[in-house]
């Protein structure tokens, strides 16, 4: 369970939400079943780190988090347009910011139901 924990956590989620929003824009398609996706995602990785340490936790999303925006700032173009007013890689922050207080969020609420 560990194992499946730190391999769904290294998975850079917040860079792979932004990228495909940022595709389907460039298509002028809607990104209809991103919201979702996410939140399953976030909600599967809750429910894996419930045995978790909550420093690993949070190491392990610090550096998921910065392989995102690493990624961001090599793979996806800063559009002015698109990621306004904060830009780029504040834009990648904040949703890495929302991944990991969901992930937070979801632990302690399985933590609680499960324990």
């Amino acid at each position: 369970m560990k194992t499946s924990w730190l391999i769904l956590t290294l998975i850079p989620a917040p860079f792979l939400f932004h990228f495909f929003e940022y595709g389907q824009h460039i298509k002028r398609e809607e990104a209809s079943f991103l919201y979702l996706g996410s939140v399953i995602f976030v909600i599967i990785i809750g429910l894996l780190s419930g045995q978790i340490r909550i420093r690993y936790v949070i190491l392990v999303n610090v550096i998921t988090g910065l392989l995102s925006m690493f990624l961001a700032m090599y793979l996806i173009p800063n559009d002015g347009g698109w990621f306004k007013p904060a830009g780029r890689d504040v834009g990648s922050n904040l949703c890495c910011s929302c991944f990991f207080s969901g992930t937070i969020n979801s632990k302690v609420f399985f933590k609680t139901i499960l324990c």
